[in-house]
């Protein structure tokens, strides 16, 4: 990947920029995805919520429960995790309450969208995939990607000269209902299509 200096540095400062205007519950380990010096240039860009408990101790993004049922997913899309997707999330850092994961509140995720819109323009991705509520929500705060709060989930759009895929998070108690598994199934399975 070209720009895989410039991302390692962004990463770098971002702890800092977000410790100015935040600190309560938030664990600022640093996790990032490890494949970086094995991606594609414009690879496929996955954002989710935040990082969980699991994320932290490994220090790498979906690897807990929720990671699993994404491998299972990247596995039918025929893509390769590891140097097709670059997975981050809305809010870089794990935000918890009594030691336990919570979603990241509203103005935890403008300040993670500013990162976000950053971390884009560097990494310039062949496609956008938003999985889950607090992703889109995150995304819906950049000014160009408004709308995509309004979009159908399980669909793929051209937002200002970016293609956005918006889904389902594939955390254990969305998968396990029936209907957002197969709807997450299908959106993988089409994902060569998109592109």
């Amino acid at each position: 990947m070209s720009c895989k200096k410039e991302l390692i540095d962004f990463y770098q400062k971002r702890k800092k920029y977000m410790q100015e205007y935040l600190n309560e519950n938030i664990d600022f380990t640093e996790v990032t995805d490890p494949c970086i010096d094995k991606k594609r240039d414009n690879p496929i860009m996955i954002i989710g919520e935040a990082p969980g408990k699991k994320e932290v101790e490994m220090h790498s993004p979906f690897v807990g429960k929720a990671g699993e049922n994404l491998n299972y997913l990247i596995n039918l899309s025929g893509f390769d995790r590891c140097g097709d997707f670059l997975i981050t999330n809305a809010f870089p850092f794990r935000t918890f309450e009594d030691n336990k994961n919570r979603t990241p509140k509203a103005n935890e995720l403008k300040i993670g969208a500013d990162l976000l819109e950053k971390e884009i323009n560097i990494v310039k991705p062949s496609i956008i995939l938003l999985l889950g509520n607090s992703a889109i929500k995150a995304f819906s705060y950049i000014n160009k990607f408004k709308k995509v709060k309004n979009l159908k989930k399980c669909g793929v759009y051209e937002i200002n000269g970016f293609k956005i895929g918006v889904c389902f998070h594939p955390s254990p108690l969305a998968f396990n209902r029936i209907d957002i598994r197969n709807d997450l199934e299908k959106f993988f399975k089409n994902l060569k299509n998109y592109l």
